[in-house]
């Protein structure tokens, strides 16, 4: 007997009508659960009417990290996401009771990623679970070492590939936001090309 292998999916969520935002952001307005576990290997997004005043912005989320983000400009209709396996600056570093808590830019993180920390000093690197993100820019892991005060990093990046893996049953929402403009666009479709395994 032999085991079944999902070729790559394409899952197309659609968000119909009018989008009109003005300035208060929309979140989390389509999601579904995964029907297994993998990995987002693409996402685009598309409006029937572009959006005008300001770029309309979907971020692909799986839990309440940002796995892909795509951006349709004013006046076009489309985009490719960006989908977020980026390496970011450590700007701060800090560790308090064998806790290590690092300062990037917005990571998309979330609690259970892997983490790869390279250059901001032996107490903090090394591939690490993320125990805690304290904020969109901060995030926490364990480190048996001595404290280290909080202090600028003057180097050293932190890298991971996690957001864009999920597992069976995590829920992928699209999170869509635009703010400076009455219409943010028409129609919304995303498309997400999902990898078992």
């Amino acid at each position: 007997m032999s085991t079944a292998v999902l070729a790559p999916s394409v899952v197309t969520l659609d968000i119909g009508g009018v989008l009109t935002i003005a300035s208060t952001p929309v979140s989390g307005v389509v999601n579904f659960c995964a029907p297994f576990s993998g990995t987002i290997t693409a996402a685009t997004a598309a409006v029937a009417v572009a959006p005008t005043g300001a770029a309309l912005t979907a971020d692909v989320m799986v839990g309440t990290g940002i796995a892909a983000r795509a951006t349709v400009a004013v006046s076009t209709t489309s985009a490719t996401a960006v989908l977020n396996t980026a390496t970011y600056a450590v700007t701060n570093k800090a560790l308090t009771s064998n806790v290590a808590t690092l300062t990037t830019a917005a990571h998309g993180y979330k609690v259970g990623d892997i983490v790869t920390v390279v250059g901001v000093g032996n107490q903090f690197n090394g591939t690490h679970v993320i125990t805690a993100v304290g904020s969109t820019t901060t995030f926490s892991y364990a480190s048996v070492a001595s404290n280290v005060t909080s202090a600028a990093s003057s180097g050293g990046t932190a890298a991971s590939s996690s957001t864009v893996k999920f597992n069976a049953g995590d829920v992928i929402k699209v999170s869509v936001t635009q703010v400076g403009s009455t219409i943010a666009g028409s129609n919304l479709v995303v498309g997400l090309t999902l990898t078992e395994g």
